[in-house]
């Protein structure tokens, strides 16, 4: 195929983002961490603070620096890049073809994050608000870095809120830091920062150097995985990948691996002359299989925990319907929450949910939210 790539920017550019790669990631781009030329980051330990207790949790991953994973994959790619080319909109004539940045193609591939023209163009479902993301890339130095570090170079530090509505990270590489925040509501993501902030500077964790850049945080925001969202997922030659669909991890949302897995399943579905079938290909693909089966247990948990939020009757209180009497029930508390920071550090690095088909049986079976 004659692939051409449009983008505004010139590479390699900035781009916020942790940059975190779960192993499946070099399957999906096709290559291994050996052959990757740029920063790279290997961890085997995350450190996850919840409700005043701190956790060290083996697991695993690596970190880049999304300048330069972008600009290797883009160099790589051997597609004709078309630079510094702003698209505001796209259309398509009487004769079936695209029109974006003076070119014309049969197929083009919505690759621009959440406010893709293309992706305004298909107008896929958007059951949910998007969610709200502070956070910057500093340069610091060497010395800097590995003085108020937690862990080891590329460990990440994570603050999960008490509320479990976001969390803030702390992200050592070499002589920068990457650190931020993320909230389910993007309007409490300034007050997010300002928790995560206080944390890491009250724990010792950030250099010195860094609070004046720390001082001017970026912000944005993109859509986590729905089901609902494949609705939008191809039409009229036309195909979303990554956040231009909305396909970040429905927890941890990490992006950069359903980004890459969309964007070679579109790849292939066009290769075999099917583009039509993207959508139901990266419905069974595996990460996103995935993907499903937790977004289904995180529906499940908001649906128990407002079933669990009504008034409630007082012990011993009799049963209306049927007089039986209740029984008071409270899981230790420090189990529970050290299950929570567990479970969190096991997504964050990429890994399945324990006995998968099983939590999807049990997340069909509790009480789903009703959607608006």
């Amino acid at each position: 195929m004659r692939v051409a790539v449009l983008d505004r920017a010139e590479f390699p550019r900035v781009k916020l983002c942790a940059g975190w790669l779960s192993p499946e990631f070099w399957d999906a781009a096709g290559i291994s961490p050996r052959e990757y030329p740029r920063g790279l980051w290997e961890w085997h330990k995350a450190y996850v603070h919840y409700r005043g207790r701190a956790y060290a949790i083996p697991c695993h991953g690596w970190f880049i620096r999304r300048c330069e994973l972008d600009d290797y994959l883009l160099r790589a790619s051997g597609a004709e890049l078309v630079l510094g080319v702003h698209v505001d909109d796209v259309t398509r004539d009487a004769d079936g073809l695209w029109h974006a940045g003076g070119l014309r193609a049969p197929l083009i591939v919505g690759a621009g994050g959440t406010h893709c023209p293309v992706s305004r163009a298909l107008r896929p479902p958007r059951p949910r608000r998007a969610v709200g993301v502070q956070e910057l890339e500093v340069p610091v130095g060497a010395a800097d870095v590995a003085r108020t570090r937690i862990g080891d170079d590329g460990e990440p530090e994570l603050l999960l809120f008490d509320d479990l509505s976001g969390y803030g990270w702390n992200v050592p590489k070499s002589d920068w830091l990457n650190v931020g925040c993320g909230t389910l509501e993007a309007t409490r993501v300034r007050e997010a920062w300002r928790t995560t902030y206080a944390h890491l500077r009250a724990a010792g964790h950030l250099p010195g150097t860094a609070d004046a850049k720390l001082a001017h945080m970026k912000g944005h925001s993109y859509y986590l995985f729905d089901p609902v969202h494949f609705d939008g997922a191809a039409r009229d030659g036309a195909l979303l990948v990554g956040d231009a669909l909305g396909l970040a991890h429905p927890l941890t949302a990490e992006g950069i691996l359903p980004a890459t897995v969309s964007g070679r399943v579109a790849a292939e579905a066009i290769l075999a002359g099917a583009w039509r079938c993207y959508p139901e290909r990266l419905r069974a693909h595996p990460v996103i299989a995935e993907y499903r089966r937790v977004h289904q247990l995180v529906e499940a948990g908001r649906a128990l925990r407002d079933k669990l939020a009504r008034p409630a009757q007082r012990p011993g209180q009799r049963n209306p319907t049927n007089g039986s009497r209740q029984r008071r029930w409270r899981p230790g508390r420090a189990l529970a929450e050290r299950a929570v920071a567990r479970g969190f550090a096991w997504m964050f690095s990429g890994r399945p949910l324990p006995g998968g088909r099983l939590v999807e049986q049990i997340a069909d079976r509790l009480p789903q939210e009703r959607r608006a």
